[in-house]
């Protein structure tokens, strides 16, 4: 296309308006074009040209990056913690009060603190009948997921932990068959995270189907992404999948790094995988896969429900055996063992 050197030229100004545009296109192509006003998500502008409509923002993406808020900026910040967004926590109330952890004295343990208080069992008990229950990928293994929700809260955190692992990487290679075109047997980290790109860039392509250039066509994939994230909220929960799949559970590891790493906790490396909150950080992982899936299987709903009468009916029973399993962990230090963190 001719113009997509003047179109990179525009995209980069500080404070667009329909005059420069004119004024640029005049100057650089010796053409007249139309400018309207127009919001995909973000404040932009319509250009008609001879040569077809190309879309522009207000601002460049860089500007956005740094003074709007988005789901892809609280998973980027809970990266170093080796947490997924929860995804049924409001943006700002989450951003607000995760922040505040990450300012404390002792970052690291309010995290910790954070997540514990940010989980609770009807929580469990909501998603485990809400999602997984009904989610393709998933639905191989409902009972060792219902088992480790089950383990958690009679105090077996390892069994928990290292039961969902495996489930993970079943949902993952599930996922990867249903949703994202790839019939493998085994997840392949760099196609899988290459997948999501391309997904989070067609849900938010819907939103500007009907321009022939627009800064999701830029040719840089970051500004591309970022871009997307911007205008449409599924393509920005998308791309926390995807950060936290590419940063956080298929990083390469070794046996001295701190975080949430599949390989070290699956081979048992020198890590501090025995932490009780690797739990909440796996089960919402799982989360992850389902509200991917979410965008093609009606079944799993897309925006989260709620608790229900069969929520905490669940989360009833599942009060009842954690009380009775209650004194377990003082009783295993009786014997020497190693407790939990």
């Amino acid at each position: 296309m001719d113009y997509v050197k003047t179109l990179k030229k525009l995209y980069k100004a500080p404070d667009l308006s329909a005059s420069m545009i004119i004024d640029t296109f005049q100057r650089r192509n010796g053409i007249s074009v139309a400018v309207e006003k127009v919001d995909v998500g973000k404040p932009g502008f319509k250009i008609i040209s001879d040569k077809g409509v190309f879309l522009l923002l207000e601002r460049p993406i860089d500007y956005y990056n740094s003074n709007w808020g988005r789901i892809t900026n609280i998973q980027s910040l809970m990266l170093n913690y080796g947490i997924p967004v929860p995804l049924y926590l409001g943006q700002g109330d989450m951003t607000e009060s995760f922040q505040k952890t990450t300012v404390s004295k002792d970052p690291a343990a309010a995290v910790e603190k954070w997540l514990y208080e940010v989980f609770e069992i009807d929580l469990a008990a909501a998603y485990f009948l809400n999602y997984f229950s009904k989610s393709e990928a998933l639905k191989d293994y409902r009972l060792i997921i219902f088992e480790a929700i089950e383990s958690f809260y009679m105090g077996l955190d390892h069994a928990a932990i290292m039961s969902l692992i495996p489930v993970f990487e079943g949902g993952l290679r599930n996922l990867q068959n249903l949703i994202l075109d790839e019939n493998k047997g085994n997840v392949t980290s760099a196609v899988f995270e290459k997948r999501l790109r391309e997904i989070l860039k067609k849900w938010g392509g819907r939103r500007v189907s009907d321009y022939d250039w627009h800064p999701g066509m830029h040719g840089i994939d970051g500004i591309e992404v970022d871009f997307y994230t911007h205008i449409c909220p599924q393509s920005d929960v998308i791309n926390c999948f995807r950060l936290f799949f590419k940063n956080v559970l298929y990083k390469p590891s070794e046996s001295h790094d701190e975080g949430f790493n599949r390989h070290l906790i699956l081979h048992m490396l020198g890590n501090n995988f025995s932490r009780a909150t690797n739990f909440y950080r796996i089960f919402l992982a799982l989360t992850h896969i389902t509200f991917v899936e979410s965008l093609s299987n009606q079944n799993v709903p897309f925006f989260w429900p709620g608790y229900d009468d069969e929520s905490r009916q669940l989360g009833q029973y599942l009060k009842r055996i954690s009380t009775i399993m209650d004194g377990r962990r003082n009783l295993i230090k009786r014997f020497g063992l190693p407790g939990y963190r």
